[in-house]
């Protein structure tokens, strides 16, 4: 570029500190923290004293989270895009063989908790107790099949006058859910995740059988080695979760929230006559841990409700809901 076109030394300034801000905030990724402007935007809401909170909490779940005494900070996020790799997984062989996809497992459990993770870390930086109603999202790219995303999204609320725990707790429970769980003297402390990928291939035997005119493909029959593959995988995933809600000392797991993704893959060889019949598992476990806030509490009884719809629009179109108490009704007429 000619000496003439050259920026002022304001624009050079102000491009040097760019730059320097993008390779802090990326080695601040790397090592599972928050990017700076993050941190600067949370830095600002905390001077300024949180003049307008923003969150992602219903009308009613706000109000139940205000009974508790709690107030709504900001809405806070962890997210990470993360690359899978690459495991070999179709064999071709004669027998049945089933194996996880320890590469594709451990990929899934490390973004989750780097996106949890991060969401921990603004929640603290608000200097929050901890954050409820915890949306937990994973995502694939089309135009990235090794790519994955977890991406958790809530909201940071503070206990005005009460010393910070040690970390903030995460819930992923609705603001109802986190009301009734205080009410009946528990805590969360943690969302728990556990994945497993799992493959298993009929070998071309067993295909073959399943096929063909006579034997098993004439009869109805259990596909053992898949129904034992789903198994395995619900267990490992869910001995994971388990683990998790151990090392944060929680007396259970509760709201869990369990997919299964299940693919049959059929293909053949060219070289050969062998076909291979194939199944790809992916099992996932989400849910919050929690602790009793005493050793001995008294859940307090239930007051049964009826609800009722109206079914005449209102002003705007809309139906609302009707809520009477079931001491209104004697047994009979229930």
């Amino acid at each position: 570029m000619p000496f003439w076109k050259q920026p002022p030394p304001e624009e050079k300034q102000r491009r040097l500190l760019e730059q320097q801000e993008a390779e802090a905030s990326k080695q601040s990724l790397e090592a599972g923290g928050l990017p700076n402007k993050a941190r600067k935007r949370l830095s600002e809401e905390m001077e300024a004293g949180h003049p307008l909170f923003t969150s992602d909490l219903s009308a009613r779940e706000l109000l139940l989270t205000r009974q508790q005494g709690y107030q709504p900070l900001s809405q806070v996020m962890g997210s990470s895009i993360y690359h899978v790799g690459w495991q070999f997984a179709r064999r071709y062989s004669w027998d049945t063989w089933a194996e996880e996809l320890s590469t594709v497992s451990q990929a899934h459990q490390h973004a989750a908790q780097l996106a949890l993770g991060r969401l921990e870390q603004e929640a603290a930086l608000l200097r929050a107790h901890g954050v409820i109603g915890v949306r937990f999202t994973q995502r694939e790219y089309e135009w990235g099949s090794k790519m994955i995303e977890y991406t958790a999204i809530g909201t940071a609320i503070r206990l005005p006058n009460t010393p910070l725990g040690s970390r903030p707790f995460l819930s992923d429970l609705s603001g109802q859910e986190f009301w009734t769980l205080l009410q009946a003297g528990y805590f969360p402390v943690g969302v728990v995740t556990g994945y497993c990928s799992y493959y298993v291939s009929l070998g071309s035997r067993m295909t073959r059988q399943l096929n063909g005119w006579w034997g098993m493909g004439g009869s109805n029959q259990e596909i053992v080695a898949f129904a034992q593959a789903l198994y395995t995988a619900r267990h490992l995933a869910m001995s994971r979760a388990h683990s998790m809600g151990q090392s944060l000392n929680g007396l259970g797991i509760v709201g869990i929230h369990i997919t299964n993704d299940r693919k049959v893959i059929e293909y053949e060889q060219e070289s050969s006559s062998g076909k291979w019949l194939d199944l790809f598992l992916h099992f996932s476990v989400v849910g919050t841990a929690i602790v009793a806030l005493q050793k001995e509490h008294t859940i307090p009884r239930p007051k049964p409700t009826l609800t009722l719809t109206d079914l005449r629009p209102g002003r705007f179109g809309q139906n609302r809901e009707l809520t009477v108490g079931a001491t209104a009704f004697n047994r009979e007429e229930l």
